[in-house]
Order: structure tokens, then sequence, then C-alpha cells
């Protein structure tokens, strides 16, 4: 598994678990997040994850997401990652990490 995507899966449980210095930074660079939610466009996810260092790029980043096993992990902490508005493009989407219902 990339690196990233266990950076990416450790920063779902901190916000889950209510990570008030991880949420006050994600608020800080524009996203939608309160404990246990986290509101995200893939763009900016990739351009907060990477910034400018040694990034794949954003085709390969979405690869790489779709086809890890991201969503199982989560919801072994009873969660998951869900499509929130379906804007019919992925980068226009809007994404939730949230609690399963």
């Amino acid at each position: 598994m990339n690196k990233w995507l266990d950076t990416l899966h450790a920063y779902c449980a901190a916000v889950l678990q209510g990570d008030q210095q991880l949420i006050e930074r994600l608020r800080a660079a524009g996203f939608d997040c309160h404990q246990g939610k986290w509101s995200f466009h893939l763009l900016a996810l990739h351009a907060w994850l990477f910034g400018q260092h040694g990034a794949p790029d954003y085709p390969t980043f979405l690869k790489q997401l779709y086809a890890s096993d991201l969503n199982q992990r989560l919801a072994r902490q009873g969660a998951q990652i869900t499509i929130a508005e379906n804007c019919g493009k992925l980068s226009e989407s809007l994404y939730r990490l949230q609690h399963l219902s």
C-alpha cells in the first residue's frame, strides 16, 4: 500500500476520534470538518495531502485511491467515505467521511 494511503487513513481515524488539532488544521485549509465528519473535493484533498512535494499526479492519485481498501479499513472503524453531492464528475463531486448509519 502507498504510504500516503496510510497517512490518509490515519487522518480519517483522527477526525472520527475528534482530534481537535487536526480538525482545526483541516478547517484552516478550507475543509468542512467536525468531529466524526470531513467533507472534501478530491482535487482539494490531493493538494492538501501532497502540496508540492513528491506527489503522484492527480490521475495516478485517483487510480490508487479507488483501487485501495480505504473504505474497507474505515468500515472496521464504523465509518465510510461516501459521495455527499454527486456533480457528475469525480473532481466536482463532494465526498464525506462519516460514521456508518
